[in-house]
């Protein structure tokens, strides 16, 4: 049993590196709606990969394995903020870079319900990462005007968003009853609290790009550029809790379509079980408590099996066939259901066998 925990271990593990160094490699190569398409189908393969990390035994592999996981998804958001160059101040933050942005947040409440949201955390801690790319790609902080305070700002910026994600929705991911409009209202909320934090990121990243030195000069850039900004604002909210919910419904789905009950111990691990094969055990149980021939059909089989192998001697057999026709006269007498057929016909083959054995 333990073999094969480690080997599924192993194999979850490995994927999670495939997936992990397929983003980080080929993220940067496509750029355009292309390049949308296969950062799109990038996320959509590492949100697959969480339910086969969870598989993984050991909690500090599947912690690390899920911190490099996250290092590549924010990675190939990185990517998807440099798809476009039009020259507008905004490019980064336009519609499809944002849906990929909010793909990856997605994967942060896919941990915390399918696994844990301690897991999350490390999953989104490494958001820099998308801070990391721009940096590595351009090598230099120029896209952030060469300022090594905003480079910092943007680094924590950048990793908060998805912490604030994993923290605010941990509650309602970990929940056991599933209700379609509180898990709405809670992902429209953390929407809404996060969003702040969101548009000081973007704000962050185009004033770097201007000669601002003042505070009145951003007071006017943000008169100036306020209706950029709400639309902004308006693709964060959408697209987050679009694919916030989508995740919610997608798991609920799952677990309804195949019969897995999900349950949660005392120490937090989740735990998941199939309701068909517990029924099925059930069914077996509730048969054999019903079923009052089944014992003396258990000592039958077992006396068959012995007289076979010729342990047994004539007198044991004749003592042993005399005990169980008294105990299946006495269960006749008693009961009018169970196997009471099944019974008489295995006894009398085994008085048929005593009979041509004994000759």
């Amino acid at each position: 049993m333990n073999n094969q925990k480690s080997i599924t271990g192993n194999v979850a593990l490995l994927c999670a590196v495939l997936i992990g160094i397929t983003n980080i490699y080929v993220a940067p190569i496509y750029a355009g709606k292309s390049g949308f398409m296969v950062l799109f189908v990038l996320m959509v393969l590492t949100g697959l990969a969480v339910p086969v990390i969870y598989m993984i035994p050991n909690h500090a592999i599947k912690f690390a394995a899920y911190i490099f996981l996250g290092f590549s998804a924010y990675w190939a958001v990185g990517a998807a903020m440099n798809l476009t160059h039009t020259g507008d101040i905004f490019d980064s933050f336009q519609f499809l870079p944002v849906v990929i942005f909010a793909m990856a947040n997605s994967i942060i409440i896919l941990i915390a319900i399918v696994d844990a949201p301690k897991y999350g955390y490390g999953f989104a801690g490494v958001g820099v990462a998308i801070v990391i790319y721009t940096a590595i790609m351009a090598g230099n902080i120029d896209f952030i005007g060469g300022k090594p305070d905003l480079l910092l700002l943007a680094f924590v910026l950048c990793s908060l968003i998805p912490l604030l994600w994993c923290y605010l929705l941990a509650g309602t991911a970990r929940n056991l009853v599933f209700s379609a409009t509180n898990r709405f209202y809670a992902t429209l909320k953390t929407g809404i609290l996060t969003l702040s934090v969101f548009i000081l990121l973007v704000s962050t990243v185009a004033i770097s790009k201007l000669p601002i030195n003042e505070l009145s000069d951003i007071s006017i850039f943000l008169s100036v550029t306020r209706g950029e900004l709400l639309k902004l604002c308006w693709y964060y909210l959408l697209a987050n809790v679009v694919f916030g919910m989508f995740v919610f419904l997608a798991n609920h789905l799952v677990l309804n379509a195949f019969d897995i009950e999900k349950t949660i111990t005392g120490e937090g691990t989740v735990m998941y079980h199939r309701l068909a094969d517990e029924e099925d055990e059930e069914d077996d149980e509730g048969e054999k408590l019903e079923n009052p021939y089944n014992s003396i059909l258990e000592g039958m089989h077992s006396f068959q099996s012995e007289f076979k192998k010729g342990d047994l001697n004539r007198l044991t057999c004749v003592q042993g066939v005399g005990k169980f026709r008294n105990e299946l006269d006495l269960l006749v007498s008693k009961y009018d259901y169970g196997s009471k057929d099944d019974a008489e016909e295995l006894l009398h083959q085994i008085e048929q066998n005593m009979e041509f054995s004994f000759k």
